[in-house]
Order: structure tokens, then sequence, then C-alpha cells
């Protein structure tokens, strides 16, 4: 039963579709860290890669998402930019919902989910500030993907 469990919850790091962050119930990582330690080590191991080649594939377009479309004119940038944002979400998605596996304990779950959620308010403050910036010009949008 709890590695069905482990399993389902691995799932969508391996999965092309879009992933959502979501905190997961204390009972989960408790499913985990309640097991054998070789065992829970073993188990962690499923969430480490995922977590990691998505945090890799965002650090190498550091200043690089849609360099050729900027030259190509202001469409073909935007379009480009919509699919980084959404790509960006995707891994970051990722990286989250495996790093809430690897929590030692509830306290640092618990730790991460709170940071994570101060993390939201803030980024949906500056989101809404740049916008106000940009309240019905073109480039609310762009402002916004900047923002996030």
């Amino acid at each position: 039963m709890k590695l069905g469990v482990i399993l389902l919850l691995a799932l969508p790091a391996f999965c092309n579709a879009q992933t959502i962050p979501e905190n997961i119930p204390q009972s989960q990582l408790q499913a985990i860290i309640s097991l054998p330690l070789d065992q829970s080590i073993k188990h962690r191991e499923i969430f480490k890669g995922p977590l990691k080649s998505a945090y890799e594939r965002q650090v190498s377009m550091i200043d690089k998402d849609c360099e050729a479309e900027s030259k190509q004119g202001q469409q073909p940038y935007n379009i480009c930019i919509g699919q980084a944002e959404k790509q960006a979400d995707n891994d970051f998605a990722i990286f989250y919902n495996s790093l809430q596996m690897l929590c030692h304990d509830q306290d640092q779950l618990m730790t991460l989910q709170t940071s994570e959620k101060a993390w939201e308010i803030y980024r949906d403050t500056i989101i809404k500030a740049a916008h106000a910036s940009w309240p019905d010009g073109s480039g609310a949008s762009l402002a916004k993907c900047a923002c996030r």
C-alpha cells in the first residue's frame, strides 16, 4: 500500500502534462519517514531525479530565455515568453512537489509549505503592482511574465 502511494506521488514528475505545485499532506511524508532507514532512502531516490532535472533546466536558461525570438520581433518573443513561463511553472511544480517528499520531518515540511505560501503572496502582490503599471497597455502580460 505504501509503495502504491509513493508511486502515485512520483507519477506527475515523469509525465509531460502540466504539473501544479501542491502541498502534500503530512501523512504522505510520514509514510516514507516511518519506513526503516534503508527503505526510506530508497523511496526518496524517486524524487531526486525529477527535482534535479527541473532545477538544472531552469538554471541553464537564466538570461537565455527567448534570445533568438527577441531579435525576430515582439510577437515571436511574446509567444516564446509564454511558453517559457509554462515550462518554468511546470519545472517549479516538479521541484516543489519533489522537495516536500525529501523533508526529514513534519516540522521541516511545515516550514517549507509556509515559506511557499509566503512566496505566493509576495509574487501575486508584485504581479498586481506590475499590472497596475500597464493598466490597458500591451505590456501588462509581459510585465506579469517578468515578475513570475
